[in-house]
């Protein structure tokens, strides 16, 4: 082989190396195109699914509604006051919650065991239904220890949480509208069924939740969707300007995603300091006395 061939050959490996980055770098751009678009095309994804798993909650509500003379599911005064609400009348085994032996939600006690709760024949005991893929966990260690960024159905025994403070229009719960019916009321009390809660994910509100309309509670905000992992749980105060959306499921059956950001109050630096729960919101929480 003469010299000119060799260097005919070196030229063209040359060539063969400038295309080979070329095309590792097309890739690189088109991956960074790509990923992102993925990324929503799963958080879709998973969001449809937990509206379709809201959406069969809502109905499962509304057929104990026509088994009780039009009476959603009763909770009894000390589960309701603290919080174990949702855990009375629905969901599934909770793994964390039950780790130990000690009283879980798996066993009757505090709350029925998952087949003895009143929306178990009405959700045909698919307990998947209470799962959310999106389901990234709350830490609210100071009050449930156990609950510290473990996904909230694997403590709870459910992704979401049935709106058992309707009547408490209070910056703190007024136990007293419970003491003589407890919660016993009718689905057809509810105003405004299409923008009535019926059942809700965290990133809906505040915690502590259930603390009525007032921008002065103090506590966390946390993120599900349109947010990574790392963006799920903040404080207030560096909470950031990303949206805070919640897929919710209203009184006349309906399910969709609702944008919660204008409702959160912030500070002239930014800082979330409340969030605004009254009737001029996107949804409406509560029964208002008139």
């Amino acid at each position: 082989m003469d010299q000119k061939s060799i260097r005919r050959g070196a030229i063209g490996l040359a060539f063969t190396l400038v295309e080979l980055l070329v095309v590792i770098a097309i890739v690189a751009v088109l991956l960074a195109i790509l990923l992102p678009a993925l990324a929503r095309i799963r958080e879709a994804a998973q969001s449809a699914a937990c509206l379709s798993n809201m959406r069969q909650l809502a109905v499962a509500v509304h057929l104990y509604a026509a088994d009780h003379k039009d009476r959603l599911p009763f909770i009894p005064h000390p589960q309701h006051s603290l919080g174990d609400g949702t855990a009375y009348i629905s969901g599934g085994p909770a793994p964390a919650y039950d780790q130990g032996g000690g009283e879980g939600v798996s066993v009757d006690g505090w709350v029925p065991a998952p087949k003895n709760r009143s929306l178990y024949k009405y959700t045909s005991g698919k307990f998947e239904l209470f799962q959310c893929r999106s389901d990234q966990g709350v830490d609210i260690h100071e009050y449930w220890p156990q609950i510290t960024w473990v996904p909230f159905w694997q403590t709870t025994g459910s992704s979401y949480l049935f709106n058992d403070y309707q009547r408490a229009y209070h910056p703190s719960v007024d136990e007293s509208d419970y003491y003589e019916s407890g919660w016993n009321h009718k689905l057809g009390q509810l105003p405004r069924s299409s923008q009535f809660v019926l059942w809700y994910e965290p990133p809906a509100q505040i915690w502590p939740w259930g603390a009525g309309p007032s921008t002065a509670v103090s506590g966390k905000v946390f993120r599900w969707h349109k947010a990574p992992r790392a963006g799920g749980s903040r404080t207030y105060e560096d909470a950031g300007f990303a949206p805070f959306y919640s897929n919710i499921a209203f009184a006349d059956g309906h399910a969709e995603s609702v944008d919660f950001t204008a409702t959160y109050k912030r500070d002239l630096s930014g800082a979330i300091v409340g969030q605004d729960r009254t009737r001029v919101g996107p949804v409406i929480w509560y029964i208002y006395e008139q």
